[in-house]
Protein backbone atom coordinates (compact mmCIF):
# COMPACT_ATOMS: atom_id res chain seq x y z
CA UNK A 1 0.00 0.00 0.00
CA UNK A 2 1.33 3.43 -0.82
CA UNK A 3 0.60 6.61 1.00
CA UNK A 4 0.76 10.15 -0.22
CA UNK A 5 1.32 13.22 1.87
CA UNK A 6 -1.45 15.76 1.93
CA UNK A 7 -0.31 19.30 2.53
CA UNK A 8 -2.83 21.32 4.52
CA UNK A 9 -2.61 25.07 4.05
CA UNK A 10 -2.77 26.88 7.39
CA UNK A 11 -4.77 30.08 7.68
CA UNK A 12 -2.34 33.00 8.02
CA UNK A 13 -2.68 35.22 11.05
CA UNK A 14 -2.10 38.96 11.30
CA UNK A 15 -1.56 40.20 14.85
CA UNK A 16 -2.72 43.81 14.60
CA UNK A 17 -1.24 46.16 17.19
CA UNK A 18 -0.88 49.87 17.92
CA UNK A 19 1.58 51.55 20.30
CA UNK A 20 1.68 54.76 22.34
CA UNK A 21 -0.93 57.20 23.58
CA UNK A 22 -0.65 60.90 24.32
CA UNK A 23 2.33 62.72 25.79
CA UNK A 24 3.92 59.95 27.85
CA UNK A 25 7.08 59.78 25.74
CA UNK A 26 7.43 63.57 25.86
CA UNK A 27 7.22 63.40 29.65
CA UNK A 28 10.00 60.81 29.73
CA UNK A 29 12.11 62.96 27.40
CA UNK A 30 11.60 65.99 29.64
CA UNK A 31 9.67 67.89 26.97
CA UNK A 32 6.30 67.88 28.73
CA UNK A 33 4.84 67.55 32.20
CA UNK A 34 1.09 67.50 31.64
CA UNK A 35 -1.24 65.85 29.11
CA UNK A 36 -2.15 67.72 25.94
CA UNK A 37 -5.78 67.03 25.12
CA UNK A 38 -5.46 68.95 21.86
CA UNK A 39 -2.48 67.00 20.48
CA UNK A 40 -2.91 65.57 16.97
CA UNK A 41 -2.92 61.94 18.09
CA UNK A 42 -5.76 62.59 20.54
CA UNK A 43 -7.97 64.69 18.27
CA UNK A 44 -7.07 63.01 14.96
CA UNK A 45 -4.86 59.93 15.25
CA UNK A 46 -6.95 57.80 17.56
CA UNK A 47 -10.36 58.81 16.13
CA UNK A 48 -9.13 58.16 12.58
CA UNK A 49 -7.59 54.83 13.51
CA UNK A 50 -10.62 53.61 15.43
CA UNK A 51 -12.96 54.70 12.63
CA UNK A 52 -10.91 52.74 10.09
CA UNK A 53 -10.94 49.60 12.23
CA UNK A 54 -14.68 50.00 12.77
CA UNK A 55 -15.32 50.34 9.05
CA UNK A 56 -13.26 47.23 8.33
CA UNK A 57 -14.81 45.25 11.19
CA UNK A 58 -11.43 44.62 12.82
CA UNK A 59 -10.26 44.37 16.41
CA UNK A 60 -6.73 45.15 17.52
CA UNK A 61 -4.52 45.54 20.58
CA UNK A 62 -3.52 48.99 21.78
CA UNK A 63 -0.44 49.02 23.99
CA UNK A 64 -0.67 52.18 26.11
CA UNK A 65 1.49 53.66 28.83
CA UNK A 66 0.17 53.71 32.39
CA UNK A 67 0.66 57.49 32.60
CA UNK A 68 -1.43 57.88 29.45
CA UNK A 69 -4.19 55.67 30.81
CA UNK A 70 -4.25 57.95 33.85
CA UNK A 71 -4.52 61.19 31.88
CA UNK A 72 -6.58 60.22 28.82
CA UNK A 73 -9.52 58.30 30.30
CA UNK A 74 -11.83 59.21 27.44
CA UNK A 75 -9.58 57.59 24.85
CA UNK A 76 -9.23 54.46 26.99
CA UNK A 77 -13.02 54.28 27.34
CA UNK A 78 -13.47 54.61 23.59
CA UNK A 79 -10.92 51.90 22.80
CA UNK A 80 -12.70 49.50 25.14
CA UNK A 81 -16.14 50.45 23.86
CA UNK A 82 -15.03 49.61 20.32
CA UNK A 83 -14.13 46.07 21.46
CA UNK A 84 -10.35 46.37 21.29
CA UNK A 85 -7.79 45.00 23.72
CA UNK A 86 -5.58 47.25 25.83
CA UNK A 87 -2.13 46.06 26.87
CA UNK A 88 0.52 47.77 28.98
CA UNK A 89 3.35 49.74 27.37
CA UNK A 90 5.29 50.71 30.46
CA UNK A 91 4.72 53.84 32.53
CA UNK A 92 5.99 56.90 30.57
CA UNK A 93 7.60 55.13 27.63
CA UNK A 94 10.82 54.75 29.58
CA UNK A 95 13.78 52.89 28.07
CA UNK A 96 12.53 49.73 29.67
CA UNK A 97 15.39 47.40 28.74
CA UNK A 98 17.82 49.68 30.59
CA UNK A 99 15.93 49.69 33.90
CA UNK A 100 17.08 47.85 36.99
CA UNK A 101 14.71 45.32 38.52
CA UNK A 102 13.27 47.67 41.13
CA UNK A 103 12.45 50.43 38.68
CA UNK A 104 11.08 47.99 36.09
CA UNK A 105 8.80 46.48 38.73
CA UNK A 106 7.54 49.94 39.71
CA UNK A 107 6.75 50.90 36.11
CA UNK A 108 4.79 47.71 35.49
CA UNK A 109 2.93 47.72 38.80
CA UNK A 110 2.00 51.41 38.58
CA UNK A 111 0.85 50.92 35.00
CA UNK A 112 -1.28 47.95 35.98
CA UNK A 113 -2.82 49.88 38.85
CA UNK A 114 -3.99 52.66 36.54
CA UNK A 115 -5.31 50.24 33.92
CA UNK A 116 -7.26 48.51 36.67
CA UNK A 117 -8.75 51.89 37.61
CA UNK A 118 -9.93 52.18 34.02
CA UNK A 119 -11.56 48.75 34.07
CA UNK A 120 -8.80 47.06 32.09
CA UNK A 121 -7.53 43.61 33.03
CA UNK A 122 -4.29 43.61 31.08
CA UNK A 123 -2.94 40.25 30.01
CA UNK A 124 -0.27 41.52 27.62
CA UNK A 125 2.79 43.73 27.71
CA UNK A 126 5.03 45.36 25.13
CA UNK A 127 8.19 46.99 26.41
CA UNK A 128 8.60 50.66 25.50
CA UNK A 129 11.42 50.72 23.01
CA UNK A 130 10.51 47.19 21.97
CA UNK A 131 13.29 45.32 23.76
CA UNK A 132 12.28 43.19 26.76
CA UNK A 133 15.38 43.52 28.91
CA UNK A 134 16.69 41.27 31.67
CA UNK A 135 13.92 41.64 34.25
CA UNK A 136 10.64 41.80 32.36
CA UNK A 137 9.84 38.10 32.11
CA UNK A 138 9.93 37.39 35.84
CA UNK A 139 8.05 40.60 36.70
CA UNK A 140 5.35 39.94 34.11
CA UNK A 141 4.73 36.41 35.38
CA UNK A 142 4.52 37.57 38.97
CA UNK A 143 2.13 40.35 37.94
CA UNK A 144 -0.27 37.97 36.20
CA UNK A 145 0.49 38.65 32.54
CA UNK A 146 0.04 35.76 30.12
CA UNK A 147 1.94 37.13 27.13
CA UNK A 148 4.64 39.56 26.12
CA UNK A 149 5.02 41.14 22.68
CA UNK A 150 8.59 42.40 22.96
CA UNK A 151 11.83 41.17 21.41
CA UNK A 152 15.31 40.31 22.65
CA UNK A 153 17.16 42.20 19.93
CA UNK A 154 18.03 45.88 20.15
CA UNK A 155 16.51 48.27 17.65
CA UNK A 156 17.52 47.47 14.10
CA UNK A 157 17.51 50.10 11.37
CA UNK A 158 18.23 47.60 8.61
CA UNK A 159 15.39 47.49 6.11
CA UNK A 160 15.59 44.37 3.92
CA UNK A 161 15.30 45.17 0.26
CA UNK A 162 13.50 41.93 -0.51
CA UNK A 163 10.15 40.79 0.83
CA UNK A 164 11.03 37.19 1.67
CA UNK A 165 10.12 37.57 5.34
CA UNK A 166 7.79 34.73 6.37
CA UNK A 167 6.64 36.08 9.74
CA UNK A 168 7.62 35.29 13.32
CA UNK A 169 6.92 32.21 15.39
CA UNK A 170 4.77 32.70 18.47
CA UNK A 171 6.43 30.71 21.24
CA UNK A 172 6.32 29.90 24.90
CA UNK A 173 9.30 31.16 26.85
CA UNK A 174 10.89 28.71 29.32
CA UNK A 175 8.89 30.37 32.09
CA UNK A 176 5.60 29.62 30.32
CA UNK A 177 4.99 33.21 29.24
CA UNK A 178 3.86 33.39 25.62
CA UNK A 179 5.97 35.64 23.40
CA UNK A 180 4.60 37.30 20.25
CA UNK A 181 7.69 38.64 18.46
CA UNK A 182 7.90 40.90 15.43
CA UNK A 183 10.43 42.37 13.03
CA UNK A 184 11.66 45.94 13.34
CA UNK A 185 10.87 46.65 9.67
CA UNK A 186 7.19 45.88 10.36
CA UNK A 187 6.85 49.10 12.41
CA UNK A 188 5.59 52.29 10.76
CA UNK A 189 7.86 54.55 12.85
CA UNK A 190 11.00 52.74 11.69
CA UNK A 191 10.17 53.54 8.08
CA UNK A 192 8.62 56.98 8.33
CA UNK A 193 10.96 58.46 10.95
CA UNK A 194 13.80 56.40 12.37
CA UNK A 195 15.67 54.34 9.77
CA UNK A 196 18.03 56.15 7.38
CA UNK A 197 16.87 53.84 4.58
CA UNK A 198 13.26 53.57 5.75
CA UNK A 199 10.45 53.83 3.23
CA UNK A 200 9.15 57.37 3.59
CA UNK A 201 6.45 57.33 0.93
CA UNK A 202 3.23 55.77 2.36
CA UNK A 203 2.26 54.19 -0.97
CA UNK A 204 5.67 52.56 -1.28
CA UNK A 205 5.48 51.26 2.29
CA UNK A 206 2.00 49.85 1.61
CA UNK A 207 3.40 48.03 -1.43
CA UNK A 208 6.35 46.70 0.58
CA UNK A 209 4.16 45.39 3.40
CA UNK A 210 1.55 44.00 1.01
CA UNK A 211 4.28 41.97 -0.72
CA UNK A 212 5.30 40.58 2.67
CA UNK A 213 1.66 39.79 3.44
CA UNK A 214 1.41 37.75 0.26
CA UNK A 215 4.58 35.87 1.18
CA UNK A 216 3.36 35.12 4.72
CA UNK A 217 -0.07 34.10 3.43
CA UNK A 218 1.46 31.61 1.00
CA UNK A 219 3.15 29.88 3.94
CA UNK A 220 0.30 30.16 6.43
CA UNK A 221 2.47 32.14 8.82
CA UNK A 222 1.98 34.66 11.62
CA UNK A 223 2.79 38.32 11.07
CA UNK A 224 2.72 41.15 13.60
CA UNK A 225 2.43 44.76 12.46
CA UNK A 226 2.95 47.75 14.76
CA UNK A 227 1.25 51.02 13.86
CA UNK A 228 1.27 54.26 15.88
CA UNK A 229 -1.88 56.42 15.82
CA UNK A 230 0.26 59.55 16.23
CA UNK A 231 2.24 58.57 13.12
CA UNK A 232 -0.08 56.69 10.76
CA UNK A 233 -3.36 58.13 12.00
CA UNK A 234 -2.68 61.85 11.54
CA UNK A 235 -1.78 61.84 7.84
CA UNK A 236 -4.27 61.22 5.06
CA UNK A 237 -1.64 59.42 2.97
CA UNK A 238 -0.40 57.25 5.83
CA UNK A 239 -3.94 56.41 6.90
CA UNK A 240 -4.70 55.37 3.33
CA UNK A 241 -1.60 53.18 3.33
CA UNK A 242 -2.75 51.52 6.54
CA UNK A 243 -6.13 50.83 4.97
CA UNK A 244 -4.52 49.36 1.85
CA UNK A 245 -2.41 47.00 3.97
CA UNK A 246 -5.36 45.86 6.06
CA UNK A 247 -7.64 45.38 3.05
CA UNK A 248 -4.93 43.30 1.40
CA UNK A 249 -4.69 41.13 4.52
CA UNK A 250 -8.45 40.64 4.48
CA UNK A 251 -8.39 39.74 0.81
CA UNK A 252 -5.60 37.20 1.35
CA UNK A 253 -7.66 35.41 3.97
CA UNK A 254 -5.70 36.42 7.05
CA UNK A 255 -7.31 36.05 10.44
CA UNK A 256 -6.73 39.52 11.86
CA UNK A 257 -6.62 39.25 15.63
CA UNK A 258 -5.72 41.17 18.78
CA UNK A 259 -2.54 39.94 20.45
CA UNK A 260 -4.43 38.33 23.33
CA UNK A 261 -6.20 35.95 20.95
CA UNK A 262 -2.96 35.10 19.16
CA UNK A 263 -1.38 34.28 22.52
CA UNK A 264 -4.33 32.19 23.64
CA UNK A 265 -3.91 29.93 20.61
CA UNK A 266 -0.26 29.42 21.44
CA UNK A 267 -1.20 28.39 24.97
Amino acid sequence: MSFCEVSVQKTPILCLTFDNLGAARSVFDGKAAVPDLTSPDIVEGYPNTLKLLRNLGLRATFFVEGWSALHYPGTIETILAEGHEIGLHGWIHERFAELDQLRATQCINDGLAVLSMRGVVASGFRAPGGTRGAHAEAILLKSGFTYDSSVDTSMSMEIPQDTSYTGSEVRRLPSGLVNIPWAWFMIDAIHYILSPNGIRDPSDLADYWRAILRNVAARGGVLTIIFHPHISGVSTERLAAMEQVLRTAIGLGFEILPAREVASRAR
